[in-house]
């Protein structure tokens, strides 16, 4: 249950400007770690991973803002974010 750090999150694509989507490439994910995706949005509107490492695919249920809790599945995973909302 850990913030997911600088060095464990990649922007790989991002678009639009009004409304935004983005993918996200994460690294050591467990269940319950959050992520703060304040760089690009003001509010995400929904999210979902799919793990690269283990396998899971599952919505992020838990959305506060521009704060995202992994789901459980993952443990000390590779995952990809794919998420959409209004851009920051």
């Amino acid at each position: 249950m850990a913030l997911l750090t600088t060095d464990q999150v990649t922007l790989v694509t991002q678009d639009g400007r009004c409304a935004t989507s983005c993918l996200i490439a994460l690294k050591g994910v467990n269940a319950g770690d959050t992520l703060d995706v304040g760089n690009w949005f003001k509010v995400v509107k929904r999210a979902g991973i799919v793990s690269d490492t283990g396998t899971t695919i599952a919505a992020i249920s838990t959305i506060t803002g521009t704060i995202l809790t992994v789901p459980a599945g993952p443990s000390n995973d590779g995952v990809w974010l794919l998420a959409v909302g209004v851009a920051s």
